[in-house]
């Protein structure tokens, strides 16, 4: 149910005992996936869980507090501000209302949702989950009390692709300083970006093509400081499996059964209590990160801490890609050259005399697969009448190879590795589709939710 979220009459609200656990009743949403409410004293927090995968997003806690009646809790990740309302329903189950506004420059908006949600049955836990709690609480508190640190991480994701497995490795430095900078490298297969908390602002720096994204901070500060901060609330069921040393540590083993068959193995370290190893195996996906070198009590020059763009003149990149529809429409499509799945190389400006769409796609966004069929559709309907159609996906080949096998999917995708056309087009989300012209101008930029101005650009174009 979509709808403009606005103020709902308090006799909603029928005055009930909405703490507990609450389980979303559509089990495929794309939004909240359960809320627990509970009183601390003269407080009411809401604990949130948003759908991602391979586990579900920890949003945290926050209050809940009265509005006109009904209600309400606000969480300020930094890039957005979401309002959500908890109203009770006289058949028992609760409705969840919520509407985003976004802060990230991406000029979007959220017309707001509202989810059906059922109490979630309590289950007693094992015995043996008692001390694996303990040690996540230690761990939690660890992390809140933190002092400045220096961490490096390497994190290696492998995923299985038909009857292969590949493997990415990602390196990071990150530089926290009590209690809200932070400054995080990471370098791997994709675009190198440097991440920057100033206690007000969180940039995101990209030194290859000198620009940059910003939103406002938030309330949380460094991502995995917060994330490990949040682990004595972590959903799952925990049990202590053994002790073993990790990066030169001596660690106890805590196994946590997670949502959507996934399984965590934390190792943690028995003096500092800090995360030393951390595995996530969700089965057709596994990462494994680990924290060879974290030295506390560090003491950092400020400037680590510090951005300006104007020292490097640096692009607003999100800006660029608020205004490409407006920008590249009637210009030279930016020139490219890729490679095709199977290697055979693709330049854009060698197909002058022609017209091309370019989809920008990828196998984990769930709008491109909806948008695929009508792609493929245009591919096989116009390739005779001088159109050429090509995907550009980021992923790595075998996964665009295996998911475009499996849906007999016919057109030619090219491989963006490290997004250098995705950055060239400046785009601002996927999918997102470019028509060009045989004379090389785009005549067409788009999230293709308009087919007809689609149909019509290539009726233009002499394709149609």
């Amino acid at each position: 149910m979509r709808f403009v979220l606005m103020l709902l009459p308090a006799c909603l609200c029928a005055q009930g005992d909405l703490t507990g656990s609450w389980i979303n009743e559509k089990s495929e949403t794309a939004g909240v996936t359960q809320v627990t409410l509970r009183r601390d004293g003269n407080r009411m927090l809401a604990h949130v869980w948003g759908s991602c995968r391979p586990v579900d997003c920890d949003w945290g806690e926050a209050d809940v507090e009265l509005w006109n009646g009904v209600p309400m809790a606000i969480w300020k990740p930094g890039f957005s501000t979401v309002r959500m309302q908890f109203i009770p329903q006289p058949d028992g189950r609760m409705l969840l209302a919520y509407r985003s506004e976004y802060h990230d420059d991406s000029g979007r908006r959220d017309l707001g949702q509202a989810e059906y949600f059922a109490r979630k049955e309590s289950i007693a836990e094992p015995a043996d989950a008692a001390g694996a709690r303990a040690v996540l609480r230690a761990v939690g508190e660890a992390y809140r009390q933190l002092p400045s640190a220096y961490f490096e991480a390497v994190e290696t994701e492998y995923r299985k692709v038909g009857k292969s497995e590949i493997r990415n490795i990602t390196r990071t430095k990150a530089y926290f300083s009590a209690p809200d900078k932070v400054r995080s490298e990471r370098a791997g297969d994709q675009e190198p970006v440097v991440q920057i908390a100033d206690g007000q602002t969180l940039w995101s720096v990209y030194p290859d093509s000198n620009e940059y994204a910003k939103v406002p901070q938030g309330r949380d500060g460094s991502s995995l400081v917060n994330a490990y901060s949040k682990l004595d609330q972590v959903r799952g069921l925990p049990k202590i499996v053994g002790h073993e040393r990790a990066a030169d540590a001596d660690c106890t083993v805590v196994e946590l059964a997670m949502e959507h068959n996934a399984k965590r193995t934390l190792w943690i370290d028995d003096t500092t209590h800090l995360i030393r190893q951390d595995n996530l195996d969700s089965g057709a996906e596994r990462q494994e990160t680990m924290y060879p070198l974290i030295r506390l009590g560090e003491k950092f020059d400020l400037q680590l801490f510090a951005y300006d763009p104007d020292a490097t003149h640096a692009r607003n990149r999100r800006a660029m890609a608020r205004q490409a529809p407006v920008t590249l429409l009637g210009q030279p499509a930016p020139d490219f050259t890729l490679h095709d799945l199977d290697g055979r190389e693709v330049r854009l400006s060698e197909l002058r005399g022609k017209a091309v769409l370019l989809d920008f796609w990828g196998a984990w966004c769930g709008y491109c697969r909806e948008a695929l069929p009508g792609i493929e559709m245009i591919h096989r309907g116009l390739k005779d009448k001088g159109l050429v159609v090509f995907g550009i996906d980021s992923e790595e080949p075998e996964t665009a190879r295996d998911y475009l096998q499996k849906n007999g999917y016919t057109l030619t995708s090219l491989v963006d590795r490290k997004e250098d056309v995705v950055r060239l087009y400046h785009l601002a989300g996927w999918p997102t589709t470019v028509l060009v012209d045989r004379d090389g101008k785009v005549v067409y930029y788009g999230t293709g939710d308009d087919p007809q101005k689609l149909r019509e650009a290539l009726r233009a174009a002499g394709v149609w």
